[in-house]
């Protein structure tokens, strides 16, 4: 009754191992989150909501938007972002809306 490959000789179902590497998987869990500062002030969090959104993302909305006299860096969980003096307020605005509306 038990002769199958299924079961030990005494009826006891075999013990089966994970071993796939869980840790080191691609698939996207949780959303990862980044903490955008504009000339060292907080303006708001980029959440990467899809497998296709980076942290450059908020650079190319930037230029995209007309920007020109700014520089990012990616540090961790944080996006900073150098911008000129005259561009400043705008680029903060313009990140505050972008940035909630997601």
């Amino acid at each position: 009754m038990f002769g199958n490959n299924f079961f030990n000789s005494n009826g006891a179902f075999p013990v089966f191992y994970n071993i796939t590497d869980n840790d080191k998987s691609e698939t996207k869990l949780e959303h990862d989150s980044y903490e955008v500062y504009v000339n060292q002030d907080f303006v708001g969090r980029k959440e990467l909501i899809t497998q296709s959104e980076k942290p450059g993302d908020v650079e190319d909305h930037l230029k995209a938007q007309g920007f020109r006299n700014f520089n990012t860096q990616v540090l961790g969980d944080h996006i900073l972002i150098n911008a000129a003096d005259r561009e400043e307020g705008d680029i903060k605005n313009n990140l505050n809306i972008y940035l909630n509306i997601r």
